[in-house]
Protein backbone atom coordinates (compact mmCIF):
# COMPACT_ATOMS: atom_id res chain seq x y z
CA UNK A 1 0.00 0.00 0.00
CA UNK A 2 3.08 2.49 0.65
CA UNK A 3 3.72 2.08 -3.02
CA UNK A 4 0.48 3.12 -4.06
CA UNK A 5 0.49 6.27 -1.75
CA UNK A 6 3.60 6.93 -3.05
CA UNK A 7 2.18 6.87 -6.61
CA UNK A 8 -1.33 9.22 -5.57
CA UNK A 9 0.98 11.13 -4.16
CA UNK A 10 3.63 12.07 -6.77
CA UNK A 11 0.61 12.01 -9.85
CA UNK A 12 -1.22 14.77 -7.72
CA UNK A 13 1.86 16.52 -7.45
CA UNK A 14 2.57 16.40 -10.91
CA UNK A 15 -0.72 18.12 -11.50
CA UNK A 16 0.38 21.12 -9.36
CA UNK A 17 3.63 21.60 -11.25
CA UNK A 18 1.99 22.55 -14.37
CA UNK A 19 2.04 26.03 -12.94
CA UNK A 20 6.19 25.32 -12.37
CA UNK A 21 8.44 25.91 -15.00
CA UNK A 22 10.37 23.19 -17.06
CA UNK A 23 13.53 24.07 -14.79
CA UNK A 24 11.31 23.90 -12.28
CA UNK A 25 9.81 20.71 -12.64
CA UNK A 26 13.09 18.51 -13.57
CA UNK A 27 14.05 19.94 -10.35
CA UNK A 28 11.40 18.53 -8.41
CA UNK A 29 11.22 15.43 -10.45
CA UNK A 30 14.78 14.53 -9.17
CA UNK A 31 13.96 15.61 -5.84
CA UNK A 32 11.17 13.16 -6.10
CA UNK A 33 13.28 10.84 -7.61
CA UNK A 34 15.92 10.79 -5.09
CA UNK A 35 13.31 11.18 -1.60
CA UNK A 36 12.19 7.54 -3.25
CA UNK A 37 15.64 5.93 -3.53
CA UNK A 38 16.36 7.12 0.24
CA UNK A 39 13.27 5.96 1.48
CA UNK A 40 13.27 2.72 0.16
CA UNK A 41 16.54 2.25 1.19
CA UNK A 42 15.53 3.29 4.84
CA UNK A 43 12.61 0.78 4.74
CA UNK A 44 10.10 2.95 4.71
CA UNK A 45 6.88 0.83 5.44
CA UNK A 46 2.86 1.10 4.59
CA UNK A 47 2.65 3.04 7.90
CA UNK A 48 4.95 6.17 6.91
CA UNK A 49 2.56 9.03 7.16
CA UNK A 50 2.49 10.24 3.58
CA UNK A 51 -0.63 13.01 2.41
CA UNK A 52 -1.81 12.90 -0.74
CA UNK A 53 -2.43 16.25 -2.59
CA UNK A 54 -4.56 17.22 -5.28
CA UNK A 55 -6.64 20.31 -6.60
CA UNK A 56 -9.45 18.71 -8.11
CA UNK A 57 -11.12 16.57 -6.01
CA UNK A 58 -10.24 13.14 -3.41
CA UNK A 59 -11.73 10.48 -2.09
CA UNK A 60 -10.70 8.48 1.03
CA UNK A 61 -11.56 4.92 1.51
CA UNK A 62 -11.00 1.70 3.11
CA UNK A 63 -9.64 0.13 0.10
CA UNK A 64 -7.88 1.51 -3.05
CA UNK A 65 -9.97 0.29 -5.55
CA UNK A 66 -13.00 1.88 -3.57
CA UNK A 67 -11.32 5.18 -3.66
CA UNK A 68 -10.40 5.15 -7.61
CA UNK A 69 -14.05 4.00 -8.23
CA UNK A 70 -15.31 7.35 -6.54
CA UNK A 71 -12.45 9.58 -8.18
CA UNK A 72 -13.32 7.92 -11.65
CA UNK A 73 -16.94 9.04 -10.98
CA UNK A 74 -15.59 12.77 -9.99
CA UNK A 75 -13.23 12.68 -12.88
CA UNK A 76 -16.45 11.99 -15.24
CA UNK A 77 -18.73 15.12 -13.49
CA UNK A 78 -20.38 13.59 -10.87
CA UNK A 79 -20.41 15.38 -7.59
CA UNK A 80 -19.54 14.47 -4.28
CA UNK A 81 -22.68 12.59 -3.31
CA UNK A 82 -22.39 10.70 -6.58
CA UNK A 83 -18.61 9.69 -5.66
CA UNK A 84 -19.32 9.16 -1.92
CA UNK A 85 -22.15 6.49 -3.51
CA UNK A 86 -20.16 4.53 -5.74
CA UNK A 87 -17.19 4.39 -3.16
CA UNK A 88 -20.31 3.08 -0.49
CA UNK A 89 -21.36 0.46 -3.23
CA UNK A 90 -17.64 -0.48 -4.27
CA UNK A 91 -16.28 -1.48 -0.65
CA UNK A 92 -19.24 -3.46 -0.63
CA UNK A 93 -17.15 -5.45 -3.21
CA UNK A 94 -13.44 -4.66 -2.43
CA UNK A 95 -14.12 -4.77 1.56
CA UNK A 96 -17.07 -7.15 1.84
CA UNK A 97 -16.21 -8.14 5.54
CA UNK A 98 -16.89 -4.57 6.90
CA UNK A 99 -19.98 -3.09 4.87
CA UNK A 100 -22.68 -3.79 2.08
CA UNK A 101 -26.21 -3.68 1.19
CA UNK A 102 -26.96 -6.10 4.55
CA UNK A 103 -26.19 -3.22 6.39
CA UNK A 104 -26.68 0.47 7.48
CA UNK A 105 -24.76 4.23 7.94
CA UNK A 106 -24.84 7.78 8.10
CA UNK A 107 -23.95 10.01 6.04
CA UNK A 108 -22.93 14.14 6.11
CA UNK A 109 -23.17 16.24 3.17
CA UNK A 110 -22.22 19.98 3.27
CA UNK A 111 -23.21 21.87 0.19
CA UNK A 112 -20.86 24.41 -0.78
CA UNK A 113 -23.07 27.48 -2.31
CA UNK A 114 -24.89 26.93 1.17
CA UNK A 115 -22.88 25.78 3.63
CA UNK A 116 -25.85 23.92 4.89
CA UNK A 117 -25.00 20.60 5.98
CA UNK A 118 -27.50 17.59 6.63
CA UNK A 119 -27.26 14.29 7.63
CA UNK A 120 -28.71 10.93 6.15
CA UNK A 121 -29.71 8.25 8.97
CA UNK A 122 -30.08 4.65 7.09
CA UNK A 123 -29.12 2.69 10.14
CA UNK A 124 -30.92 -0.61 10.61
CA UNK A 125 -33.71 -0.56 12.51
CA UNK A 126 -35.62 -3.79 14.93
CA UNK A 127 -37.41 -6.23 13.48
CA UNK A 128 -41.54 -5.33 14.29
CA UNK A 129 -41.22 -9.41 16.34
CA UNK A 130 -38.06 -7.22 18.43
CA UNK A 131 -38.57 -7.63 22.32
CA UNK A 132 -37.06 -5.58 25.17
CA UNK A 133 -35.92 -8.57 26.92
CA UNK A 134 -34.68 -11.08 23.80
CA UNK A 135 -31.07 -10.81 24.75
CA UNK A 136 -31.91 -10.56 28.33
CA UNK A 137 -31.49 -14.70 28.91
CA UNK A 138 -28.64 -16.66 30.25
CA UNK A 139 -29.40 -18.77 26.74
CA UNK A 140 -29.18 -15.43 24.57
CA UNK A 141 -26.05 -14.28 26.55
CA UNK A 142 -24.39 -17.74 26.32
CA UNK A 143 -25.40 -18.69 22.51
CA UNK A 144 -24.82 -15.54 21.09
CA UNK A 145 -27.63 -14.45 19.95
CA UNK A 146 -27.31 -11.03 19.57
CA UNK A 147 -23.90 -11.51 17.67
CA UNK A 148 -23.91 -14.46 15.36
CA UNK A 149 -27.00 -15.89 13.25
CA UNK A 150 -30.53 -14.62 11.94
CA UNK A 151 -31.64 -13.38 15.56
CA UNK A 152 -28.68 -11.08 15.54
CA UNK A 153 -29.87 -9.53 11.91
CA UNK A 154 -31.55 -6.00 12.07
CA UNK A 155 -33.36 -4.25 8.85
CA UNK A 156 -30.96 -2.98 6.62
CA UNK A 157 -30.75 0.42 5.35
CA UNK A 158 -27.32 0.78 3.19
CA UNK A 159 -29.16 0.69 -0.05
CA UNK A 160 -32.13 2.59 0.64
CA UNK A 161 -30.27 5.17 1.99
CA UNK A 162 -27.51 5.34 -0.56
CA UNK A 163 -30.39 5.48 -3.30
CA UNK A 164 -31.82 7.91 -1.44
CA UNK A 165 -29.10 10.40 -1.34
CA UNK A 166 -27.84 9.49 -4.91
CA UNK A 167 -31.83 10.57 -5.64
CA UNK A 168 -31.48 13.60 -3.63
CA UNK A 169 -28.41 15.26 -3.99
CA UNK A 170 -27.11 13.51 -6.62
CA UNK A 171 -26.10 13.70 -10.40
CA UNK A 172 -25.67 10.71 -11.94
CA UNK A 173 -28.01 7.18 -12.29
CA UNK A 174 -27.60 4.47 -10.12
CA UNK A 175 -25.93 1.79 -13.17
CA UNK A 176 -23.37 4.49 -13.40
CA UNK A 177 -22.54 4.72 -9.54
CA UNK A 178 -22.93 0.89 -9.44
CA UNK A 179 -20.65 0.15 -12.26
CA UNK A 180 -17.40 0.37 -10.68
CA UNK A 181 -18.68 -2.11 -8.13
CA UNK A 182 -19.89 -4.55 -10.44
CA UNK A 183 -17.20 -4.65 -11.99
CA UNK A 184 -14.67 -5.28 -9.06
CA UNK A 185 -17.32 -7.85 -8.23
CA UNK A 186 -17.24 -9.46 -11.46
CA UNK A 187 -13.54 -9.16 -12.54
CA UNK A 188 -11.96 -9.91 -9.31
CA UNK A 189 -9.21 -8.53 -6.95
CA UNK A 190 -6.20 -9.44 -5.22
CA UNK A 191 -7.30 -10.47 -1.16
CA UNK A 192 -5.21 -8.30 0.97
CA UNK A 193 -3.70 -9.32 4.42
CA UNK A 194 -6.03 -7.60 6.20
CA UNK A 195 -9.36 -9.46 4.27
CA UNK A 196 -7.25 -12.91 4.04
CA UNK A 197 -7.04 -12.23 8.09
CA UNK A 198 -10.58 -11.42 8.56
CA UNK A 199 -11.84 -14.21 6.19
CA UNK A 200 -9.77 -16.70 8.73
CA UNK A 201 -11.08 -15.31 12.11
CA UNK A 202 -14.07 -15.73 11.29
CA UNK A 203 -14.65 -18.73 9.46
CA UNK A 204 -16.40 -20.37 12.73
CA UNK A 205 -19.19 -17.65 12.75
CA UNK A 206 -19.68 -17.88 8.89
CA UNK A 207 -19.27 -21.86 8.77
CA UNK A 208 -21.99 -21.82 11.21
CA UNK A 209 -24.73 -19.60 9.39
CA UNK A 210 -23.36 -20.75 5.84
CA UNK A 211 -22.24 -23.03 3.87
CA UNK A 212 -18.10 -22.55 3.31
CA UNK A 213 -18.53 -24.53 0.04
CA UNK A 214 -20.81 -22.01 -1.47
CA UNK A 215 -19.48 -18.65 -0.77
CA UNK A 216 -16.95 -16.89 -3.01
CA UNK A 217 -14.76 -16.27 0.08
CA UNK A 218 -13.77 -19.60 0.05
CA UNK A 219 -11.80 -22.20 -1.69
CA UNK A 220 -12.38 -25.54 -1.31
CA UNK A 221 -14.41 -24.68 2.23
CA UNK A 222 -11.22 -23.07 3.04
CA UNK A 223 -10.46 -19.03 3.30
CA UNK A 224 -9.24 -17.23 1.01
CA UNK A 225 -5.59 -16.51 1.60
CA UNK A 226 -3.41 -13.16 0.64
CA UNK A 227 -2.99 -12.98 -2.52
CA UNK A 228 -5.32 -15.03 -3.95
CA UNK A 229 -8.57 -13.44 -6.54
CA UNK A 230 -11.75 -12.88 -5.07
CA UNK A 231 -14.31 -13.04 -7.33
CA UNK A 232 -18.48 -12.46 -6.08
CA UNK A 233 -20.66 -13.31 -9.25
CA UNK A 234 -23.49 -14.29 -7.17
CA UNK A 235 -23.20 -9.89 -5.70
CA UNK A 236 -22.57 -8.82 -8.96
CA UNK A 237 -25.90 -10.79 -10.19
CA UNK A 238 -27.71 -9.48 -7.52
CA UNK A 239 -26.78 -6.09 -8.25
CA UNK A 240 -27.89 -6.20 -11.84
CA UNK A 241 -31.26 -7.98 -10.69
CA UNK A 242 -31.24 -4.55 -8.53
CA UNK A 243 -30.82 -2.07 -11.16
CA UNK A 244 -33.42 -4.45 -13.55
CA UNK A 245 -36.04 -4.39 -11.34
CA UNK A 246 -35.38 -1.36 -8.60
CA UNK A 247 -34.63 -1.16 -5.23
CA UNK A 248 -38.29 -2.90 -4.41
CA UNK A 249 -36.65 -5.63 -5.11
CA UNK A 250 -34.61 -5.75 -2.14
CA UNK A 251 -37.75 -4.01 -0.01
CA UNK A 252 -40.18 -6.64 -0.38
CA UNK A 253 -39.66 -7.87 -3.57
CA UNK A 254 -38.46 -11.87 -4.69
CA UNK A 255 -34.92 -10.82 -3.49
CA UNK A 256 -35.81 -8.96 -0.43
CA UNK A 257 -37.91 -12.89 0.04
CA UNK A 258 -34.54 -14.76 -0.33
CA UNK A 259 -32.75 -12.29 2.63
CA UNK A 260 -35.58 -13.19 4.73
CA UNK A 261 -35.74 -16.75 3.81
CA UNK A 262 -31.80 -16.81 4.90
CA UNK A 263 -32.19 -14.72 8.17
CA UNK A 264 -35.11 -17.09 9.51
CA UNK A 265 -33.10 -20.33 8.54
CA UNK A 266 -31.39 -19.58 10.77
CA UNK A 267 -33.22 -17.96 14.06
CA UNK A 268 -34.15 -14.58 13.12
CA UNK A 269 -37.03 -12.47 13.20
CA UNK A 270 -37.42 -10.72 10.36
CA UNK A 271 -39.97 -10.56 8.01
CA UNK A 272 -40.78 -9.40 4.31
CA UNK A 273 -43.32 -6.67 6.29
CA UNK A 274 -40.01 -5.52 7.76
CA UNK A 275 -38.14 -4.65 4.95
CA UNK A 276 -41.29 -3.01 3.41
CA UNK A 277 -41.74 -0.98 6.46
CA UNK A 278 -38.42 0.36 6.33
CA UNK A 279 -37.33 4.17 5.54
CA UNK A 280 -34.44 6.33 6.30
CA UNK A 281 -34.40 9.72 8.17
CA UNK A 282 -33.04 13.33 6.95
CA UNK A 283 -31.72 14.82 10.24
CA UNK A 284 -29.63 17.68 11.14
CA UNK A 285 -26.05 17.21 12.77
CA UNK A 286 -24.78 18.08 16.10
CA UNK A 287 -22.71 21.15 16.32
CA UNK A 288 -19.94 21.67 18.38
CA UNK A 289 -16.49 24.15 18.75
CA UNK A 290 -12.94 23.08 19.49
CA UNK A 291 -10.46 25.70 19.73
CA UNK A 292 -12.21 27.88 17.06
CA UNK A 293 -12.94 24.91 14.65
CA UNK A 294 -16.58 24.35 14.29
CA UNK A 295 -17.89 20.48 14.19
CA UNK A 296 -20.75 19.16 12.87
CA UNK A 297 -21.14 15.41 13.39
CA UNK A 298 -24.03 12.62 13.99
CA UNK A 299 -27.06 13.07 15.92
CA UNK A 300 -28.95 10.25 18.09
CA UNK A 301 -29.32 7.97 17.22
CA UNK A 302 -25.43 8.12 16.86
CA UNK A 303 -24.32 8.57 20.27
CA UNK A 304 -20.47 9.36 18.81
CA UNK A 305 -20.98 12.98 17.49
CA UNK A 306 -22.34 14.40 20.87
CA UNK A 307 -19.96 12.44 23.02
CA UNK A 308 -16.65 13.52 20.04
CA UNK A 309 -18.09 17.07 20.71
CA UNK A 310 -18.06 16.15 24.57
CA UNK A 311 -14.51 15.09 25.18
CA UNK A 312 -12.98 17.63 22.81
CA UNK A 313 -15.07 20.48 25.11
CA UNK A 314 -13.72 18.48 28.55
CA UNK A 315 -9.76 18.48 26.58
CA UNK A 316 -10.48 22.35 25.75
CA UNK A 317 -10.26 23.28 29.88
CA UNK A 318 -6.48 22.29 29.51
CA UNK A 319 -3.31 23.09 27.63
CA UNK A 320 -3.21 19.86 25.37
CA UNK A 321 -0.71 21.66 22.90
CA UNK A 322 2.10 22.27 25.81
CA UNK A 323 1.68 18.44 27.14
CA UNK A 324 4.09 15.97 26.48
CA UNK A 325 2.29 14.25 23.36
CA UNK A 326 1.27 10.92 24.89
CA UNK A 327 2.83 11.23 27.96
CA UNK A 328 1.14 10.33 30.96
CA UNK A 329 -0.70 13.44 31.83
CA UNK A 330 -1.87 13.81 28.45
CA UNK A 331 -3.36 10.06 28.18
CA UNK A 332 -4.57 10.50 31.27
CA UNK A 333 -6.54 13.63 30.14
CA UNK A 334 -7.94 12.08 27.57
CA UNK A 335 -9.09 8.76 29.78
CA UNK A 336 -10.61 10.43 32.45
CA UNK A 337 -12.79 12.57 29.58
CA UNK A 338 -13.36 9.16 27.89
CA UNK A 339 -14.49 7.70 30.76
CA UNK A 340 -17.18 11.05 31.84
CA UNK A 341 -18.78 10.34 28.70
CA UNK A 342 -19.46 6.79 28.17
CA UNK A 343 -21.04 6.81 31.68
CA UNK A 344 -23.48 9.30 30.00
CA UNK A 345 -23.52 7.66 27.23
CA UNK A 346 -24.70 4.31 29.26
CA UNK A 347 -27.38 5.95 31.03
CA UNK A 348 -29.40 8.59 28.36
CA UNK A 349 -28.41 8.01 24.41
CA UNK A 350 -30.98 5.92 22.38
CA UNK A 351 -33.01 6.52 19.39
CA UNK A 352 -34.93 9.51 20.00
CA UNK A 353 -37.81 8.31 18.27
CA UNK A 354 -37.76 6.36 21.56
CA UNK A 355 -36.19 8.43 23.84
CA UNK A 356 -37.71 12.07 23.69
CA UNK A 357 -35.00 13.78 26.34
CA UNK A 358 -32.18 13.14 25.26
CA UNK A 359 -30.26 15.88 26.82
CA UNK A 360 -28.23 16.86 23.69
CA UNK A 361 -27.42 20.57 24.31
CA UNK A 362 -26.09 19.84 27.84
CA UNK A 363 -23.74 17.03 26.91
CA UNK A 364 -22.49 19.15 24.06
CA UNK A 365 -22.71 22.43 26.26
CA UNK A 366 -19.07 23.94 27.51
CA UNK A 367 -20.37 25.11 31.07
CA UNK A 368 -20.79 20.87 31.48
CA UNK A 369 -17.71 20.49 30.55
CA UNK A 370 -15.75 22.75 32.23
CA UNK A 371 -17.86 21.34 35.42
CA UNK A 372 -16.79 17.44 34.23
CA UNK A 373 -13.10 19.15 33.59
CA UNK A 374 -12.78 20.41 37.33
CA UNK A 375 -13.59 17.08 38.96
CA UNK A 376 -10.24 15.39 36.91
CA UNK A 377 -7.87 14.63 39.01
CA UNK A 378 -5.24 12.44 37.06
CA UNK A 379 -3.66 11.41 40.36
CA UNK A 380 -6.49 9.63 41.68
CA UNK A 381 -8.03 8.51 38.25
CA UNK A 382 -11.58 7.85 38.59
CA UNK A 383 -13.03 4.00 38.89
CA UNK A 384 -16.17 4.43 39.76
CA UNK A 385 -17.96 7.13 37.44
CA UNK A 386 -21.80 7.88 37.97
CA UNK A 387 -23.82 9.66 35.00
CA UNK A 388 -23.47 13.45 35.27
CA UNK A 389 -26.53 15.67 34.78
CA UNK A 390 -25.90 17.69 31.26
CA UNK A 391 -30.04 19.04 31.52
CA UNK A 392 -29.00 21.26 34.68
CA UNK A 393 -27.08 23.08 31.40
CA UNK A 394 -29.21 22.76 28.75
CA UNK A 395 -29.84 26.27 27.01
CA UNK A 396 -31.51 27.47 23.90
CA UNK A 397 -28.82 27.84 21.73
CA UNK A 398 -18.72 3.63 11.86
CA UNK A 399 -15.90 1.87 7.31
CA UNK A 400 -15.40 5.54 6.33
CA UNK A 401 -15.64 7.61 3.28
CA UNK A 402 -14.48 11.05 3.13
CA UNK A 403 -15.24 13.13 -0.36
CA UNK A 404 -14.17 16.71 -1.74
CA UNK A 405 -15.57 17.74 -5.28
CA UNK A 406 -14.00 20.05 -7.08
CA UNK A 407 -16.63 22.52 -6.11
CA UNK A 408 -16.21 21.92 -2.62
CA UNK A 409 -18.67 20.01 -1.52
CA UNK A 410 -17.77 17.76 0.67
CA UNK A 411 -19.42 14.16 2.26
CA UNK A 412 -18.51 12.19 5.08
CA UNK A 413 -20.02 8.71 4.96
CA UNK A 414 -19.50 5.67 8.02
CA UNK A 415 -21.51 2.21 6.65
CA UNK A 416 -21.26 -1.16 8.38
CA UNK A 417 -22.55 -4.69 8.99
CA UNK A 418 -21.43 -4.44 13.28
CA UNK A 419 -18.98 -7.09 12.96
CA UNK A 420 -17.02 -8.10 10.51
CA UNK A 421 -19.05 -10.42 8.34
CA UNK A 422 -21.71 -9.05 10.22
CA UNK A 423 -24.07 -12.34 11.82
CA UNK A 424 -22.16 -14.71 9.84
CA UNK A 425 -25.37 -15.21 7.51
CA UNK A 426 -24.78 -14.84 3.99
CA UNK A 427 -27.74 -15.23 1.56
CA UNK A 428 -27.14 -18.29 -0.47
CA UNK A 429 -27.01 -17.33 -4.74
CA UNK A 430 -27.14 -13.88 -3.41
CA UNK A 431 -24.10 -12.90 -1.78
CA UNK A 432 -25.08 -10.56 0.50
CA UNK A 433 -23.88 -10.67 4.02
CA UNK A 434 -25.81 -10.10 6.96
CA UNK A 435 -25.38 -7.36 9.81
CA UNK A 436 -25.64 -8.41 13.31
CA UNK A 437 -26.74 -4.53 14.50
CA UNK A 438 -28.96 -6.50 16.93
CA UNK A 439 -26.46 -7.00 19.11
CA UNK A 440 -25.88 -2.98 19.28
CA UNK A 441 -28.91 -2.85 21.62
CA UNK A 442 -28.60 -3.44 25.43
CA UNK A 443 -29.01 -6.71 26.95
CA UNK A 444 -31.06 -4.80 30.08
CA UNK A 445 -35.00 -4.36 28.82
CA UNK A 446 -34.62 -1.46 31.63
CA UNK A 447 -32.19 0.55 29.21
CA UNK A 448 -33.26 3.20 26.77
CA UNK A 449 -31.34 1.37 24.29
CA UNK A 450 -33.28 -2.14 24.76
CA UNK A 451 -34.74 -3.34 21.70
CA UNK A 452 -38.10 -2.67 20.25
CA UNK A 453 -39.92 -3.02 17.53
CA UNK A 454 -38.61 -0.43 14.74
CA UNK A 455 -36.16 0.59 16.84
CA UNK A 456 -32.88 2.15 15.74
CA UNK A 457 -30.46 0.26 17.64
CA UNK A 458 -27.03 3.26 19.75
CA UNK A 459 -24.21 3.82 17.71
CA UNK A 460 -21.15 5.25 17.82
CA UNK A 461 -20.26 5.94 14.22
CA UNK A 462 -19.51 9.36 13.91
CA UNK A 463 -19.07 11.12 10.39
CA UNK A 464 -17.99 14.58 10.90
CA UNK A 465 -17.64 17.96 9.00
CA UNK A 466 -15.02 20.36 10.32
CA UNK A 467 -15.13 23.84 9.17
CA UNK A 468 -12.72 26.84 9.78
CA UNK A 469 -13.96 30.43 9.20
CA UNK A 470 -17.01 28.96 7.46
CA UNK A 471 -15.46 26.97 5.42
CA UNK A 472 -14.38 22.59 4.88
CA UNK A 473 -11.40 22.19 6.59
CA UNK A 474 -11.74 18.45 7.52
CA UNK A 475 -13.80 15.55 6.84
CA UNK A 476 -13.00 12.71 8.49
CA UNK A 477 -14.38 9.39 9.88
CA UNK A 478 -13.51 5.90 11.20
CA UNK A 479 -15.00 2.42 11.89
CA UNK A 480 -14.02 0.62 15.10
CA UNK A 481 -17.12 0.39 16.92
CA UNK A 482 -16.80 2.16 20.43
CA UNK A 483 -13.35 3.52 19.58
CA UNK A 484 -14.93 5.18 16.78
CA UNK A 485 -15.36 8.88 18.46
CA UNK A 486 -12.61 8.33 21.06
CA UNK A 487 -10.50 7.75 17.53
CA UNK A 488 -11.89 11.24 16.22
CA UNK A 489 -11.00 12.80 19.16
CA UNK A 490 -7.30 11.61 19.31
CA UNK A 491 -7.01 12.74 15.36
CA UNK A 492 -8.57 16.28 15.60
CA UNK A 493 -6.34 17.00 18.62
CA UNK A 494 -3.58 15.71 16.62
CA UNK A 495 -4.32 18.46 13.96
CA UNK A 496 -5.54 21.13 16.06
CA UNK A 497 -3.16 20.82 19.07
CA UNK A 498 0.15 19.39 17.58
CA UNK A 499 0.10 20.40 14.19
CA UNK A 500 -0.16 16.75 12.40
CA UNK A 501 -0.78 16.75 8.47
CA UNK A 502 -3.62 14.52 7.73
CA UNK A 503 -2.23 11.12 7.46
CA UNK A 504 0.66 11.93 10.21
CA UNK A 505 -2.62 12.68 12.64
CA UNK A 506 -4.32 9.55 10.86
CA UNK A 507 -1.37 7.10 11.58
CA UNK A 508 -0.17 8.53 15.11
CA UNK A 509 -0.77 5.81 18.29
CA UNK A 510 -4.32 5.91 19.65
CA UNK A 511 -5.79 4.70 22.97
CA UNK A 512 -9.45 4.20 24.34
CA UNK A 513 -10.78 4.62 27.70
CA UNK A 514 -14.30 3.36 28.92
CA UNK A 515 -16.60 2.80 31.52
CA UNK A 516 -18.98 -0.63 31.58
CA UNK A 517 -21.91 -0.47 34.64
CA UNK A 518 -20.25 2.75 35.96
CA UNK A 519 -16.94 1.20 36.69
CA UNK A 520 -13.82 2.18 34.35
CA UNK A 521 -12.04 -0.25 32.38
CA UNK A 522 -8.59 -0.53 31.70
CA UNK A 523 -6.66 2.56 29.24
CA UNK A 524 -5.72 0.47 25.88
CA UNK A 525 -3.05 1.77 24.20
CA UNK A 526 -0.72 0.80 21.41
CA UNK A 527 2.96 -0.35 21.87
CA UNK A 528 4.17 2.73 20.16
CA UNK A 529 3.00 4.40 22.84
CA UNK A 530 6.07 5.23 25.27
CA UNK A 531 6.74 2.29 27.84
CA UNK A 532 7.66 5.01 30.62
CA UNK A 533 3.64 6.32 30.02
CA UNK A 534 1.82 2.85 30.76
CA UNK A 535 4.40 2.19 33.75
CA UNK A 536 3.35 5.76 35.12
CA UNK A 537 -0.48 4.92 34.48
CA UNK A 538 -0.14 2.16 36.22
CA UNK A 539 1.51 3.82 39.32
CA UNK A 540 -1.07 6.19 39.34
CA UNK A 541 -3.35 3.22 39.83
CA UNK A 542 -4.78 2.49 35.96
CA UNK A 543 -4.73 -0.61 34.42
CA UNK A 544 -3.31 -0.59 31.14
CA UNK A 545 -3.79 -2.85 28.13
CA UNK A 546 -0.91 -2.29 25.89
CA UNK A 547 -1.92 -3.58 22.81
CA UNK A 548 0.19 -4.11 19.30
CA UNK A 549 1.64 -1.31 17.27
CA UNK A 550 -1.26 -0.39 14.65
CA UNK A 551 -3.71 -2.29 15.93
CA UNK A 552 -6.98 -2.89 14.25
CA UNK A 553 -8.78 -2.46 17.53
CA UNK A 554 -8.44 1.03 17.00
CA UNK A 555 -10.23 1.67 13.53
CA UNK A 556 -9.23 2.36 9.98
CA UNK A 557 -9.50 6.24 10.11
CA UNK A 558 -10.15 7.96 6.77
CA UNK A 559 -9.81 11.91 6.56
CA UNK A 560 -9.05 14.81 4.13
CA UNK A 561 -7.50 18.19 5.07
CA UNK A 562 -8.98 21.64 2.66
CA UNK A 563 -6.14 23.76 2.96
CA UNK A 564 -6.44 27.18 0.37
CA UNK A 565 -8.09 24.81 -2.25
CA UNK A 566 -5.38 22.80 -1.69
CA UNK A 567 -6.53 18.97 -0.35
CA UNK A 568 -4.56 16.51 1.70
CA UNK A 569 -5.45 12.85 2.56
CA UNK A 570 -4.95 10.13 4.41
CA UNK A 571 -5.27 6.66 5.22
CA UNK A 572 -5.16 4.63 8.04
CA UNK A 573 -2.65 1.46 7.11
CA UNK A 574 -4.33 -0.13 10.44
CA UNK A 575 -6.90 -1.33 7.69
CA UNK A 576 -6.02 -1.09 3.90
CA UNK A 577 -6.73 2.67 3.56
CA UNK A 578 -5.87 5.10 0.95
CA UNK A 579 -6.46 8.37 -0.35
CA UNK A 580 -6.79 9.47 -3.80
CA UNK A 581 -6.92 12.32 -5.61
CA UNK A 582 -6.28 14.60 -9.25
Amino acid sequence: MCKEKLIFKFESEVILMRKFTKKAISFVLISLILFCLVFIAEGADRHTPIDTVAENGMVAAAHPLAAQAGVEILKKGGNAIDAAVATAFALNAAEPNASGIGGGGFMLIRFAKTGEVVVIDYREHAPAAATKDMFASEQAKKEYWSKVGGKAVAVPGTLMGLTTALETYGTMTLAEVTAPAISIMENGFEVTETLSGMIKSNFEKIAACSDPEKIAYFSGGLPLETGDILVQPDLAKTYREILDKGIEHFYGGELGQKVVDAVQAQGGIMTIDDLKAYKPYIRKPVVGNYRGYDIYSMPPPSSGGTHLIQILNIMENFNIANMNYHGPTHVSIMAEAMKMAFADRAKYMGDPGFAKDIPIKGLTSKEYAKFLADQINIKHPKQVIPAGEPAKFEHESTSHISVVDAAGNVVALTQTINYFFGSGVIVPEVGIIMNNEMDDFSSNPDSPNAPEPGKIPLSSMSPSIIEKDGKPFMILGTPGGTRIFTAMVQIISNVVDFGMSMDEAIEAPRMHCYTSGGKAKSIRIESRIPAITAKTLRILGNEVDVKGDYDLYFGGAQGIMVIDGVMYGGGDSRRDGVAIGY
